[in-house]
């Protein structure tokens, strides 16, 4: 027997109806034991962010409002599900702790990275507790185990450090001949080197569930969400898209590059490095096809695509040659700080074309500042992707494909180190007509057997 990790998001235990989903699914993949990684309980990410906000501006009265609301929607799980009497003792810590946060931001008139994190903890904890209540588990604080490094909000995994903490879980959850532990933790969370609690931003609790992967030598790591899997295409603009039943770690890391919402990039390290497979599924209906990533690449047609990913809200940022590569390369950096995501830096003789899409509002008011300035900034663009080990077989299939675009207006070519994607600029008006018809040529069509 090998041992699995499993990991729930909010939508995944964001009820009572959801978490006892949750707890079936448990029983069928870890009869023998084995660790479930859960999120927050929906939408609890995003009150403990209101009450932050409202305490940080000193509005402790709004600030409780928030909590108190946090706290009622938990014990009205928890009751739903017979099970407060079990939680109430480990919560009432929490939520004390949480009341101790905010009136601490509330004094100071700010509330810090450090403090949010700290706040948004006991949000993971909550939901971790009744978890392993629900799934007949035990609560095993991940602390324990993910070291990272003190940038708080966006902290970065320490993998030596892990893999040194992670011994004692590894001993432990082995499977062997017997039924072992079934352990239930926190995603999202880590810890710094001076003790302090940190989170690891967007993406989190995937990435938390295969780091600990890596750590522990599993050879699956299972996502549950509210998806089929990986799909071909974006079923709100293509009603053809189908499950992909298996990927390569490549494809898989060029779509979420590109815009697939289900896979986050972080998330997908841990499994090039270890080895083990990676499977999405769809907690509402756990019988429906999954989607395996696995780290040897399935045979493709030459030239066939896997999927076509987009992703909208794009700005260009055009610099004329006689800036040379400096100013765009500052500002390049100066709007990733803010947190922008950069898709594409492209130099030519005639100027310096840069991609990027504003991902906060610090990063939106950087690239106001920029227009401003009287750089030249066009928003309104998309960044679509066509995704296939097929491309790696048969390179000249991306040019081929690209025929089909016909005289669409694209902005830009983006090229990188992956041989398994194509990506080009185009504006957002034309993703409605352009997917589908992308989806029908590339995917559909050649991909369907002779």
């Amino acid at each position: 027997m090998s041992l699995k990790v499993l990991k729930f998001g909010g939508s995944s235990v964001g009820s009572a109806e959801a978490l006892r989903r949750a707890a079936s699914i448990v029983k069928e993949e870890l009869p023998g034991g084995g660790l479930v990684v859960v999120s927050a309980l929906k939408g609890t990410t995003d009150r403990i962010l209101g009450a932050c906000t409202a305490a940080g501006r000193g509005d402790l009265a709004a600030a409780q409002v928030l909590l108190a609301a946090l706290r009622d929607h938990h014990r009205e799980v928890a009751a739903e599900l017979n099970l407060l009497a079990a939680v109430e003792r480990p919560w009432a810590q929490l939520f004390e702790r949480l009341d101790q946060l905010l009136t601490g931001m509330a004094m100071l008139g700010e509330a810090t990275p450090r403090a949010r994190d700290s706040a948004l903890a006991v949000g993971e904890t909550l939901s971790a507790n009744l978890a392993a209540f629900c799934f007949g588990g035990t609560f095993r604080d991940v602390r324990e185990v993910l070291q990272t490094d003190a940038r708080h909000g966006k902290a970065r995994p320490l993998l030596d450090a892990i893999r040194a903490a992670a011994a004692p879980w590894r001993e432990a959850l082995t499977p062997g001949p017997l039924t072992g532990p079934l352990w239930v933790t926190q995603g999202f969370l880590g810890v710094s080197p001076e003790g302090l609690t940190t989170t690891l931003g967007r993406g989190g609790s995937d990435t938390s569930a295969t780091l600990l992967g890596e750590a522990l030598g599993a050879a699956e790591v299972q996502i549950w969400t509210d998806v089929d899997g990986v799909l071909t295409a974006d079923p709100s603009l293509v009603r053809e898209a189908q499950p992909i039943p298996q990927m390569s770690l490549g494809e898989a890391e060029a779509l979420s590059t590109f815009g697939a919402k289900v896979l986050h990039a972080d998330s997908l390290a841990p499994g090039g490095r270890a080895g083990f497979r990676l499977v999405v599924a769809n907690t509402l209906r756990p019988g429906a096809s999954r989607t395996e990533i696995l780290p040897l690449a399935p045979e493709r047609p030459a030239g066939a695509v896997t999927s076509v990913a987009y992703k909208e809200g794009i700005s260009l940022l055009r610099f004329p040659a006689s800036a040379g590569l400096e100013p765009p390369l500052e500002a390049a950096r100066s709007l990733e700080e803010a947190g922008a995501l950069r898709f594409g830096l492209i130099a030519s003789p005639a100027g310096t074309l840069l991609a990027v899409r504003p991902e906060t509002p610090a990063a939106t008011a950087a690239l106001a500042t920029l227009a401003a300035s009287g750089l030249a900034c066009e928003p309104g663009w998309a960044v679509v992707a066509l995704v296939g080990e097929g491309l790696r077989a048969d390179p000249v299939a991306a040019l081929r494909h690209l025929a089909a675009l016909g005289h669409e207006p694209i902005g830009g070519l983006l090229t990188g180190s992956s041989t398994v994607s194509i990506a080009f600029l185009v504006p957002e008006s034309r993703l409605g007509d352009l997917i589908p018809r992308l989806h029908d040529r590339c995917v559909l069509r050649v991909s369907a057997p002779a």
